[in-house]
């Protein structure tokens, strides 16, 4: 039987919908007005979704909504529910999440509503993915950071749909692992507002120039659809919901035709041979197509993302982060205000060649083709005075205008229409019938008695000219069967109204299929759950109850002896090469002999190869005296319950527990505490049971965990654990940490979040402690925090952050 591959394209727009769905998508995912994460996409109306739910399933597609942003409480339960009914009950198909409270709170209120993991929730491995198929999830997107025999394992070992990137910008951060925006500029991409700091100039610490040193090529995978087919990708995830709808149609047909090409040339295998190897062998992907793409939008060329690259300099666009377009011109030489050049493809009339960058200037001029070029041909274009030119430099094509007019014409501006049978039967005295057929859906109208002719009667071809007439419906008739018994006639009128009646309730017929009834809705409204009331008054603390996490073991020493901390949080990367490091349970000793706990902190990312480390290492690890472990991620729970961990789990504030139910997720799966979130206000903290939560009130904040590589990018690579400052066209300086052991950066704030002076206010929140965060700090700087946090004191000198304390997250 055929594998059936879905090619899911972006719709931020009802253009775009409409365009993917002309050029041959299965699917497109799209946001709404609220919580979905392109905020500033040209996202649908309720209107305009509902339309787009029925449109998509008359043409035998589906469409999946976006709710993939961090919801917080009152949002949750005063709209969340409002929200999604009117879909749920028009007939949408999924939705992907984010939020795990989401994920809770949809498969209470409407179970029979399929759930999408959102790629924001970073599950890179079987673990992770198992543990969210228990709890309803029908599908996971897999982290795009993740390799190709990563996600095969994780089709092979579960029953999930898996849906992964196959084309489009990649993010530099782990998608939901990126507070960058958030804290520079109060635009969270965790609620959809994300500003791109990814694709600003940086200069790194011992480079002379600023680059574009985090700002990732797009991807490119159509030579790779043999691979991911085998590896069981059941949904290609095309990215691109600020694109323009031409991109969106010429990328999802290219997707669509390469994948069919293959999975045709897996039948076509001759008796006796591999299918596979036939079929990889016969498989090729035409120039001209591969132009296409790269002529649409690129960001410095194309790369095939992390499928078979684990991070490195060639996936990176040092150069700029926008449209590199397509090598289009030759500068031949430059005579005062005019530029001589050679084509060096055929040029059309309104295409755009972007001009070489003048100085002082932060955007490239422009030229605007006036007539048509051929390849070869010379051509004068005029420019700046200072406009900067040298004989052979070569110019690039940004907007090919006879491309876009193409594409518009086969699929933006094409109407759809879905091919219907018809059998019309006029006899005089009988009632006009009109039978319709449209797969296994087969009716009959009638309209009056059929009239014998005075004069002319009706002939077959006028009524079946009529009767074609389907103007702006969905359908148009295939085939059209006409019998007319008897000089009979019937008025143009009623041909149009019969074949309207008939259209609109075929229409109606198909739509009706999908949607979901008002009584299972009305039980499911009941569901919904009130608003708890506060705990906060009773579980206020007697004392200040502090811990700390600690990134080293000179930072650990100083906490040991620290007369405030109860509680050490040891990060793995204190501890090189853990599974077999020789210090790990002297230190542990140490830290409990001072009459203090410490619990280990497992890895950011918890990819394949940590898991078998981790496993192989598991009695040495785990089994060390620690006091319970603070994980990072959906795998790490997964891993330690799989191997039958019964100690005490805490939550990372990356964990994202913005809501009630967020929490009752985590505490039905037996979680002892957790870190509340750094993109809560104090404010919106109180409204949430805080008794078994901690609130970090001090440190670098961790402003993205990438799988991508800085040291390495520069060509700087010695395989250990380093650190190193980028600095932003601002002058502020952050922090990089290589993390070798499990293979990812952490970049941190230069600019510490302090909130010492805040504990009068923090005590109101009534949280169950206090975390000081120490990542990049030494032992004299990290006794001399302990110290103003003890004396409640006012930050001594230099720059401090408040983070997202008082002023919050749209």
């Amino acid at each position: 039987m055929r594998k059936q591959v879905e090619i899911l394209a972006p719709a931020g727009s009802m253009d775009s919908l409409k365009a993917a769905v002309a050029a041959g998508a299965d699917a497109v995912y799209t946001g709404g007005m609220m919580f979905g994460a392109r905020a500033y996409a040209n996202n649908l109306s309720e209107d305009e979704l509902l339309e787009a739910i029925d449109f998509v399933h008359l043409h035998g597609k589906k469409l999946y909504l976006t709710v993939n942003t961090l919801l917080k409480e009152q949002e949750l339960e005063e709209k969340l529910y409002a929200y999604l009914y009117p879909y749920y009950r028009q007939g949408l198909d999924a939705v992907i999440v984010q939020d795990i409270g989401v994920l809770r709170f949809i498969r209470k209120t409407f179970p029979d509503l399929p759930v999408h993991a959102s790629t924001q929730m970073t599950i890179t491995g079987v673990d992770g993915a198992k543990l969210l198929e228990k709890d309803g999830v029908t599908r996971v997107v897999t982290a795009r950071e993740l390799g190709i025999e990563e996600v095969r394992k994780i089709a092979e070992e579960t029953d999930l749909e898996i849906e992964s990137f196959v084309h489009g910008a990649l993010c530099y951060c782990y998608s939901g692992q990126c507070l960058f925006s958030s804290f520079l500029g109060g635009r969270s991409g965790n609620r959809g507002q994300c500003a791109q700091p990814c694709r600003l100039l940086y200069q790194a610490e011992g480079d002379d120039k600023s680059r574009y040193l985090l700002s990732l090529k797009d991807i490119c995978t159509l030579d790779l659809i043999p691979e991911m087919v085998e590896a069981g990708i059941d949904s290609f995830k095309i990215e691109g919901r600020m694109k323009k709808p031409e991109y969106v149609a010429a990328v999802a047909h290219l997707y669509r035709k390469y994948t069919d090409l293959y999975l045709e040339l897996l039948e076509r295998a001759p008796e006796g041979t591999d299918p596979e190897v036939f079929a990889k062998q016969k498989f090729w992907v035409e120039e001209a197509d591969r132009s296409v793409l790269l002529d649409l939008y690129n960001r410095g060329g194309f790369h095939t993302g992390y499928y078979h690259t684990q991070n490195g300099r060639e996936m990176v666009s040092l150069d700029r982060p926008n449209h590199a377009g397509i090598p289009a011109v030759k500068v031949l030489k430059k005579s005062g205000r005019n530029m001589e050049c050679r084509a060096l493809i055929d040029l059309n009339p309104q295409d755009i060649i972007e001009l070489p960058m003048r100085r002082g200037k932060e955007k490239a001029d422009n030229y605007t083709c006036k007539t048509a070029v051929k390849k070869g041909a010379s051509l004068t274009i005029p420019v700046f005075a200072d406009t900067p030119a040298a004989k052979g430099m070569v110019l690039s094509r940004i907007r090919n205008e006879v491309l876009i007019q193409k594409l518009h014409e086969l699929y933006v501006d094409r109407k759809i229409k879905e091919k219907i049978k018809g059998i019309f039967i006029l006899s005089v005295g009988d009632s006009a019938k009109l039978t319709v057929s449209y797969g296994d859906i087969c009716f009959t109208v009638c309209s009056d008695k059929v009239q014998e002719a005075m004069n002319h009667p009706i002939d077959v071809e006028r009524v079946k000219k009529q009767l074609e007439k389907t103007g702006n419906t969905p359908f148009e008739f295939e085939e059209l069967q006409i019998e007319i018994t008897g000089n009979a006639f019937v008025p143009m009128q009623k041909l149009n109204e019969i074949r309207r009646e008939a259209l609109d309730k075929l229409q109606c017929e198909i739509t009706e299929r999908y949607r979901r009834k008002e009584a299972d809705a009305q039980n499911i409204r009941e569901t919904v759950p009130a608003v708890m009331a506060n705990p906060m008054i009773d579980s206020m603390p007697t004392h200040h109850r502090f811990t700390a996490s600690a990134r080293t073991l000179e930072q650990i020493r100083v906490l040991t002896g620290s007369g405030m901390i109860e509680r050490i949080y040891a990060d793995c990367a204190a501890f090189p090469k853990i599974w077999e490091n020789e210090m790990l349970r002297e230190v542990i000793r140490d830290v409990k002999e001072s009459g203090k706990e410490i619990w280990l902190i497992m890895p950011y990312i918890f990819r394949e190869t940590t898991r078998k480390r981790y496993d192989a290492g598991y009695d040495h690890i785990l089994n060390a005296g620690w006091d319970g472990v603070m994980i990072r991620n959906y795998e790490s729970y997964g891993f330690l319950k799989k191997r039958g961990f019964e100690g005490r789990i805490m939550t990372e504030y990356n964990l994202y527990q913005f809501n009630r139910e967020g929490l009752a997720f985590w505490k039905e799966k037996g979680i002892y505490g957790f870190t509340a979130p750094l993109e809560l206000t104090a404010r919106e903290l109180e409204s949430l049971p805080m008794q078994d939560g901690e609130l970090i009130l001090y440190g670098h904040l961790p402003m993205m965990v990438s799988a991508g590589c800085v040291r390495k990018t520069l060509g700087r690579c010695k395989k250990e654990s380093s650190c190193m400052t980028i600095t932003d066209r601002y002058r502020k300086q952050f922090m990089v940490q290589n993390e070798c052991d499990y293979c990812y950066n952490v970049i941190y704030n230069q600019v510490p979040l302090y909130l010492a002076d805040r504990m009068q206010e923090a005590d109101q929140i009534g949280a169950g402690g206090f975390r000081l965060m120490f990542t990049v700090e030494n032992a004299r700087q990290t006794g001399r925090i302990l110290q103003l946090y003890e004396e409640e004191a006012v930050y001594p000198d230099g720059e401090f952050t408040r983070g997202h304390w008082k002023k919050g997250i749209k």
